[in-house]
Order: structure tokens, then C-alpha cells, then sequence
């Protein structure tokens, strides 16, 4: 990293022999610590540029760090790529680290600086801004940076870190914008605060997890939507299978509020199914087959209970291959619900009554005939007519 330090004048410093960074990047010569004595000259060869015998230094211990390096070390294959928080924490620490030696050099510079008070307190802040970074608790970050700057107001490195924490405290507002409207369930929105994250850091800690999170969602709430549209509309049968999609997708999605529109869709399907069916078997097979997907729903429900037995009834009534059977359980249904499949049982029964009394009649069985012809003529069926004329012919 660039230091940019402004060297006094020659006749106001004194022999670099005499410089602490001399002192202290010889020290670290003599433990084989090249990178840190690497450092130290740097900064002695900014105070002493016109200094031959430092930039000998330097270039000596600037060929020891190559040849320290000229192995590099192995990588682990199952090393993770650093998140950016990480490596924005490991810049700033680098940069905080530039920051204190810079404010040691000021402090050595600047007779009037150079109060031991004014140094703990530059070094205080330092290290608190360091801690407070790396926690992620940026607001103490900035206070201490801030005050940091007061005090070293020329310093270039201060600058650098504030801009970075500016850029650290809006991504983490972002992220936190979109983790409210996802809860909120606002996908549009929280989309969009993605969108201008992404943009960003498009790594961000877990971004690409909420991203597929929210655009699943969306995608959910679309089929949803039209779940709702097809259910508002009674098409039951499209109600139904969207419903069912979204359930397939993500069961634990709007689950009370699907499982409801599902269980009141299956029972509207049976009974549309009854209604245009009539006395079609198949028809009443299939409604009989939505009401019990229903009662799988709710298997204790009274009203789907009931819709069973009288679907079962029916079918069975339907199938009967004796009319008295049919008779019998036809007419089980019209005492219970004389309207039942949009009146075609109503009608069926009318029907076979009629049959029956004209098959007593030919028999010579005039009294039942006559019972049959007065059930039938007593129906609450759209015509019932034919009872009453051959009621009254036999009156006649």
C-alpha cells in the first residue's frame, strides 16, 4: 500500500541512523523477518529520499522477502472463495494498520503532536474502529473514525476507510430492506432491493439464496393469484389443479389458506359434476371421487360426510339393475334433498314410477299401479303431467 507521507526538510531531521523505524527494521533483519523489516524501510526511505545508504536497505531486504517468497505455498482445493464482507474486514484492517504508523510517523514528526496522550488516544481509536469493523457494527466504526480524523485530519488512509464504510453500511441496509419485505411478503419489492444489491455485491453473504428464495416465491404467488382467479370464477376443475401446483412446489406455502379453497373447490367440483351429469354414471362416479378427495382434506366434516352418502346412494341407484331397488334408493334421496343433482334424481324417479305403475297395471294390479302413479304425480319434478292423466283416466 502507497504511503503518502510529506518528509520534513533535511536539516530538520536527524541521521536516519537515529530514525526508530532504523531501529526497528533492524531488528526485524536480525530476527529474519523481512516482510516487517520491508515495511520499516519503506517508511525511512519517505523521511530520508535523497538517503543512498537506505535505499541499499531497501533493495537488500526487498530481495530477501523475494527469494522468502520464490515457494509459494500449497492452496487447500477445498478452499472457499472469501466472501466480500471478509475481504472488505481484511482491507480495512490493512489500511487501519497504515493509519497508526502514519499517525506514529506524524506524531515523531510534529513536536506538538507528539504527547504520549495524543498517541494512545490515535492508537485507542485505531484499534477500536478495527474491532468495531470487523464485528460489523459500523455506526461505533464510524464514530471512532471520525474522531480519528479530528485528529489527524491530513491523514489520506482515514478517508479510504470511511468511503469503504459508507459502501460496507449500505449494503448492510440493503440486506436488511430486503429481509423486511420478505417477510413481509412484498416479492416485487424486496426483488428490487435485491436487484440494487445484487448490483452492488453481487456475493453478498447469502444474496444468491435470497434471490432464488424471493423468485420462487414470486412464482408461487403468481400460481396462487391464479388459483384464486380460477376458484372466484367456480371453474373448480382449473382450481384445483393450480392449487395442486402450488402445494407440489411448497407445501408449507399459504397451507391453511390452500388446504381450505381445496376442500370447498373438490365439493363444488362434485356437485357441478352432479348437476350436468344428470343420471350419467360416470359422471356421478367421478363427483363421488371429489368428495372424498375432500374428506381426505377434512375427514371429520359433516357436510362432506353427508355428500357422500347421498353420491353413493345415488350411483348405487343408478347401476341397480332391479327397480324396486332403484325405486327404494331414489327415493331415500328425494326425502332427504328433493333437488338433488340439479333435480335428475327428482326426475329418474318420476320416471321409474311411471314404468312400474304401467307394469302393475298391465298385470292387473290396479291398486299399485295407482299408489305409483299418486307418488309420481306428488314429485316436484318440472312436469309431472303423465301421473296426473293416467290417475285420471283411472278414476274415469
Amino acid at each position: 500500500m502507497a504511503y503518502d507521507f510529506t518528509p520534513a526538510a533535511a536539516d530538520d531531521l536527524p541521521p536516519f541512523q537515529e530514525h526508530p523505524e532504523y531501529t526497528k527494521g533492524m531488528a526485524y533483519v536480525n530476527a529474519g523477518q523481512w516482510q516487517q523489516a520491508l515495511l520499516s524501510f519503506q517508511i525511512l526511505q519517505k523521511i530520508y529520499p535523497d538517503q543512498v545508504e537506505v535505499k541499499e536497505l531497501l533493495d537488500e531486504v526487498q530481495m530477501r522477502v523475494t527469494m522468502a517468497r520464490f515457494q509459494p505455498p500449497r492452496k487447500s482445493k477445498g478452499r472457499k472463495r472469501w466472501s466480500r464482507r471478509r475481504f472488505l474486514s481484511g482491507a480495512l484492517a490493512v489500511i487501519l494498520l497504515a493509519m497508526s504508523m502514519y499517525a506514529v510517523y506524524a506524531l515523531w514528526l510534529n513536536p506538538l503532536l507528539g504527547q504520549e496522550f495524543r498517541l494512545r488516544q490515535v492508537t485507542r481509536l485505531v484499534n477500536q474502529a478495527d474491532e468495531a469493523i470487523m464485528s460489523g457494527d459500523f455506526a461505533q466504526a464510524r464514530q471512532a473514525l471520525e474522531q480519528l480524523q479530528t485528529i489527524l485530519p491530513k491523514d489520506p488512509e482515514t478517508k479510504v476507510v470511511l468511503a469503504r464504510l459508507e459502501e460496507a453500511e449500505k449494503l448492510a441496509a440493503l440486506y436488511q430492506e430486503a429481509q423486511t419485505l420478505i417477510t413481509a411478503g412484498s416479492w416485487e419489492q424486496a426483488l428490487g432491493t435485491l436487484t440494487e444489491l445484487q448490483n452492488l455485491d453481487a456475493q453478498y453473504r447469502d444474496l444468491p439464496q435470497l434471490w432464488q428464495i424471493v423468485q420462487e416465491a414470486q412464482t408461487l404467488d403468481r400460481q396462487f393469484h391464479e388459483a384464486e382467479e380460477a376458484f372466484a370464477h367456480g371453474d373448480w376443475a382449473a382450481a384445483i389443479a393450480q392449487y395442486e401446483a402450488v402445494q407440489q412446489a411448497n407445501m408449507a406455502f399459504k397451507f391453511e389458506e390452500i388446504e381450505a379453497r381445496f376442500f370447498e373447490s373438490h365439493l363444488k367440483y362434485s356437485q357441478q359434476l352432479l348437476t350436468e351429469g344428470g343420471t350419467d354414471p360416470e359422471q356421478v362416479a367421478e363427483a363421488l371421487a371429489q368428495v372424498s378427495a375432500a374428506l381426505k382434506i377434512r375427514p371429520m366434516d359433516d357436510k362432506a360426510i353427508y355428500e357422500r352418502r347421498l353420491a353413493e346412494i345415488y350411483l348405487a341407484a343408478l347401476t341397480a339393475v332391479d327397480q324396486d331397488q332403484t325405486i327404494e334408493l331414489l327415493q331415500t334421496i328425494y326425502d332427504q334433498q328433493s333437488d338433488y343433482a340439479g333435480r335428475a334424481a327428482a326426475q329418474f324417479l318420476y320416471t321409474n314410477l311411471l314404468a312400474r305403475g304401467d307394469t302393475s297395471l298391465a298385470a292387473g294390479d290396479r291398486t299399485a299401479a295407482i299408489a305409483d302413479y299418486q307418488a309420481a304425480a306428488e314429485l316436484k319434478v318440472e312436469d309431472p303431467s303423465a301421473a296426473q292423466e293416467k290417475l285420471s283416466a283411472l278414476a274415469q
